[in-house]
């Protein structure tokens, strides 16, 4: 797998975003006990909050700006009072009020990061469940998903930004704004899983690959216990409402939860880990399919946050495994290739990735037996078949790959992979034989050395050139698909097939279209030891040292 490849296909764009937050929140209620700080700082909000609704209805400019200031200045004198207040810790009978107050004057004077300190201080003190509390509560809850979604809207602005920016200094640059104001967003809600793969994302474009997977696997973490409650319950993505409901039983509560409540089903059940909300969208045929789900979110969140609907991304342990894989770290990629397999089994991303972390991970026998086991359960399942056919290929065992392949091509007669592997396996089955004949023919010039008696061994070429003839027709059949009439490795393999097999026409014609190729391969060392083999079949010397010394030079150059 390229990695250039897929970081370019990764994240090429975010158009993501939260619609503002709209409505009037409580006003505090005031009275109560509290120290003279307290109090006055109960005051001001009070009278600011008064002041901006008076502000609502006024149309002169000049006591527009004299009213905003006045409005400042009553919440400056709030956030003043109420330091003095929090710094005396437990002895202030009203500290959790205190703390609560002061997020929300820090909210008003834009100091986000100390509303987000007082915020979180607050929680820790408003436990209770009287009137006052459970509103205080709500508010916070209320005031941070605010400035979440803020936070998440610039920062997919930057991400955007950063994305259609030519520039790399600037990409790079606005990369890492977003990355800034998105993770102080995720701060404020850190239960939220939504905004995790933007910031993956965003550090996976500037090469911090240790942050990116963290992030990823912080997504996949909030998920994990819903995964599981899935997929114990034999439930994939993408199932429908009916079959969900058969498998799940009788939810616990049910709601539509889409702008027009029909277009969104969700389903509330019971587990270990807290709630699970599950998310049906309707899709273009009209069914409620299984899309996205939560769990185990704060008792702090209100409806609207708890019931926004956004779909599970499976591609996140997708992108989390190859990276893995990059690092050859086999075990982990196996892990979360694995883990999206369990909601999409026949995922053939993952499918491929798993089947090359079990290849180059040294576990092949166990990989060929979960296969195989894949392949009884559902013998038309393509995927699978190709991948079992490849790992007996690796295996040497390639009588039964090339069986594999063709009942491959059976099921898909233009299945690109199929008759690739199937031309290889055939050419592997011509080699090994050619290879046993050439062991005999030497066995036996060695012992005629010794002994001019024994008979000589004639190479039976009858015994492999069937299988080269047949391998043949497959890479030229292909060549016939769109796109691969260039396709350098296929013509050499043709070329080298034709040459044993002495059949010059067809060695004529394949020679002449590598030839045409040269525009298309000035940096390609193995095109030019290709040339070079040619021009030394035709007796052109020259040419092919020239050729060989391109393909030399290159290769000195780092050229692979």
């Amino acid at each position: 797998m390229n990695r250039s490849t897929l970081y370019q296909s990764l994240w090429r764009c975010i158009h993501t975003s939260l619609a503002a937050l709209s409505g009037v929140l409580l006003l505090h209620a005031c009275g109560g006990s509290g120290g003279a700080e307290l109090t006055t700082a109960r005051q001001a909000i009070n009278k600011a909050e008064n002041q901006k609704i008076t502000l609502s209805l006024q149309k002169d400019s000049a006591k527009i700006a004299k009213a905003k200031k006045d409005i400042a200045d009553l919440y400056k004198t709030a956030y003043t009072n109420l330091q003095v207040e929090v710094q005396k810790g437990s002895t202030s009978a009203n500290i959790g009020e205190a703390w609560f107050l002061l997020g929300k004057t820090s909210k008003e004077l834009d100091k986000p990061e100390e509303m987000k300190f007082a915020f979180k201080q607050a929680e820790q003190f408003i436990t209770g469940d009287d009137k006052n509390s459970k509103q205080w509560r709500s508010e916070i809850s209320s005031y941070l998903f605010e400035s979440w979604a803020n936070g998440f809207n610039k920062g997919v602005e930057l991400y955007n930004t950063a994305i259609g920016s030519e520039d790399e200094q600037v990409r790079t640059e606005k990369f890492k704004e977003a990355i800034a104001v998105l993770r102080s967003a995720a701060e404020m809600k850190p239960e939220n899983a939504d905004i995790y793969p933007v910031i993956a994302g965003a550090y996976q474009n500037i090469g911090d690959t240790a942050n990116a997977l963290a992030t990823y696997e912080r997504y996949i973490a909030l998920h994990q216990p819903a995964i599981n409650f899935l997929s114990s319950k034999g439930v994939l993505l993408s199932t429908e409402r009916s079959e969900a409901l058969s498998k799940l039983g009788t939810p616990q509560a049910t709601k539509g939860v889409a702008a027009m409540p029909d277009t969104v089903v969700m389903d509330k059940y019971p587990s270990s880990n807290g709630e699970v909300l599950l998310f049906y969208p309707k899709n273009k045929e009209d069914k409620f399919t299984l899309e996205g789900f939560k769990v185990g979110l704060p008792a702090s969140w209100a409806d609207y946050e708890r019931e926004r609907y956004v779909p599970f991304d499976n591609r996140i342990n997708y992108y989390t495994a190859i990276n893995y894989y990059f690092q050859k770290n086999y075990d982990k990629a196996l892990q979360y290739a694995d883990n999206g397999l369990l909601l999409q089994p026949s995922n053939e991303d993952l499918l491929n990735l798993q089947a090359a972390c079990y290849t180059e991970g040294g576990k092949l026998e166990q990989a060929m037996a979960a296969f195989k086991d894949r392949i009884t359960k559902n013998p038309n399942d393509k995927n699978s078949l190709l991948q079992y056919g490849s790992m007996l290929s690796n295996a040497g065992k390639i009588d039964e790959a090339i069986d594999i392949f063709k009942k491959v091509l059976a099921i898909d007669p233009k299945s690109e992979l199929a008759i690739f592997n199937l031309g290889a396996a055939l050419k592997n089955k011509a080699g090994a034989i050619q290879k046993e004949e050439q062991e005999k023919f030497d066995k036996a010039e060695a012992a005629r050395k010794k002994d001019k008696k024994v008979p000589q061994y004639v190479i039976d070429n009858s015994k492999y050139f069937p299988y080269l003839k047949e391998s043949a027709q497959y890479f030229e059949q292909y060549r016939k698909l769109p796109g691969k009439d260039r396709d350098l490795q296929v013509l050499s393999q043709l070329l080298n097939t034709y040459e044993v097999i002495d059949d010059k026409e067809n060695y004529r014609l394949i020679a002449g279209q590598i030839a045409s190729l040269e525009y298309a391969n000035e940096k390609n060392p193995a095109y030019y030891e290709t040339m070079g083999r040619i021009y030394a079949k035709q007796k052109r010397n020259d040419k092919a040292k020239e050729a060989f010394d391109k393909a030399d030079a290159l290769r000195k150059a780092g050229v692979k």
